[in-house]
């Protein structure tokens, strides 16, 4: 199997991806370079090896699959669907570039814009204001457990031939003397052609909950680059366990709502709409697997698991807060005490 540890070409020490300045820079010589200039480093480091950087093996373990770190030669354990990770022992970054390849081997991706610290700012700031969560929710410890993840998705664009017929009403009052008069026009909608919907992306993985993905959506597609590996030095990736034929009926959806949108916005008629027939087809095409970065923060208070997202590129967080229910039990009983004592004395006034 092959799997390929990232090191600074000055130094040799792990370097990893700085979405902070949108290259790779060294933590120990503070070198920098560009990931054009990282993979073709490691490429070159490949070619002189002859590929005895790949020479690691994989065994099956149940789901979880075994690799050799090229760096310290330790054992790396990664998800049956993961495709970049960390040694445990050394710390370097490990892409298992055996699982980017074919089917597997993404067409694009959007890299991390927001590094983990500008990531855990806006943690913080979502947080802030917001009563009743436990004391260690926003403490160092928790926040080490935040982790940048690219997560798969399928991104398509689609094709409606529009055929939509309708009858818009625009009614008007006024009054003349005691009568009150109302007039009602109608006007006759027809809206026919093609309308070309780009780049509406899926996520196609189950092992994390959609609502909390969708929650930090949109991406801006427009950042997006051709897919290179480098990209995933020092973070998580994951493949995508969702075919493409399953997630095409909710492409669909989403841009058959946007297109009735689109022309919604043409009929604007105050009196509304009569003798509606949408005769629209969709058609999906030019579908791209992708990979896009988020923060992931996971946080188990009293056996349930609350998990927090923050969008990678554009910092648009979403997440579900635990509640420190015994805090909300004392507000709670000091409210109540305070009514309490108040109709009390509401009841020595009426006496």
């Amino acid at each position: 199997m092959s799997v390929d540890n990232y090191k600074c070409p000055g130094c040799g020490a792990p370097i990893s991806y700085k979405p902070s300045t949108g290259g790779f820079k060294c933590d120990y010589c503070f070198s920098s370079y560009t990931e054009e200039e990282i993979t073709r480093c490691m490429e070159e480091l490949k070619a002189k090896k002859g590929g005895s950087e790949n020479s690691s093996f994989e065994v099956e373990n149940g789901s979880v699959k075994q690799y050799h770190c090229n760096n310290c030669g330790a054992e790396v354990v990664a998800g049956e669907t993961s495709s970049a990770v960390f040694c445990y022992y050394c710390h370097s970054p490990v892409v298992l570039s055996d699982r980017l390849r074919g089917e597997f081997k993404p067409d694009k991706i959007i890299p991390f814009k927001l590094d983990k610290k500008e990531a855990l700012k806006r943690f913080a700031s979502w947080v802030e204001g917001k009563k009743y969560v436990p004391a260690d929710f926003t403490s160092t410890s928790t926040q080490e457990k935040m982790t940048g993840v690219y997560l798969p998705h399928w991104q398509a664009d689609v094709t409606a031939d529009v055929d939509y017929h309708a009858v818009g009403l625009k009614t008007s009052s006024w009054k003349a003397g005691d009568t009150q008069y109302t007039k009602t026009d109608k006007y006759k909608i027809d809206r026919t052609g093609k309308l070309e919907l780009n780049k509406f992306q899926e996520l196609a993985f189950t092992k994390i909950d959609k609502n909390l993905i969708n929650g930090i959506s949109p991406y801006d597609s427009d950042e997006q680059k051709d897919f290179s590996q480098g990209y995933l030095a020092g973070f998580f990736s994951e493949q995508y366990d969702i075919q493409k034929e399953d997630v095409e009926p909710i492409i669909k959806t989403r841009a058959e709502d946007y297109a009735k949108g689109l022309i919604q916005d043409s009929t604007d008629y105050s009196g509304g709409i009569e003798d509606e027939k949408d005769n629209t087809s969709y058609t999906v095409k030019n579908y791209n697997y992708v990979l896009l970065p988020s923060w992931i923060l996971t946080y188990l208070y009293r056996g349930k698991t609350y998990v927090f997202a923050v969008n990678g590129q554009t910092g648009k967080s979403s997440g579900e807060l635990p509640l420190n229910k015994s805090k909300l039990a004392l507000v709670s009983g000091l409210i109540s005490g305070i009514l309490a004592a108040l109709l009390l004395l509401g009841g020595r006034f009426i006496w």
